[in-house]
């Protein structure tokens, strides 16, 4: 498991033009490298995981093809992940609460890291 924090959640509210407009994330060759360490999950702050507007060159969503369909790698977007920045929370125990959706490929769940 690997948790990404940007601060990008602290624009909800303040300014949502530019927390729905662009956002920060992971670019395609940090997907590919992610991905070779056998990564099961990868979460972020960001309602987008990846960089918006996308890297020159790259397609669309297309760190998210190469995380989900083609590694099995599982994602989280909007992660509340300051608390754990503020405590240092490097390692921590992590538990994932999914809702009992059969078939779904979207949904909320409830995150937890136990330090």
């Amino acid at each position: 498991m690997v948790l990404f924090y940007t601060g990008w959640l602290k624009l909800i509210g303040k300014d949502n033009k530019r927390f729905g407009s662009v956002a920060p994330g992971l670019g395609r060759e940090g997907a590919k490298f992610l991905a070779s360490l056998d990564v099961a999950i990868i979460g972020t702050d960001t309602w987008s995981f990846e960089v918006i507007p996308f890297e020159k060159g790259v397609g669309i969503f297309e760190v998210h093809q190469i995380l989900i369909p083609l590694n099995g790698i599982h994602i989280l977007e909007n992660v509340n992940t300051e608390e754990m920045v503020k405590d240092q929370a490097w390692e921590f125990l992590f538990t994932l609460g999914a809702a009992r959706i059969t078939g779904g490929v979207q949904s909320i769940v409830n995150p937890i890291a136990i330090r």
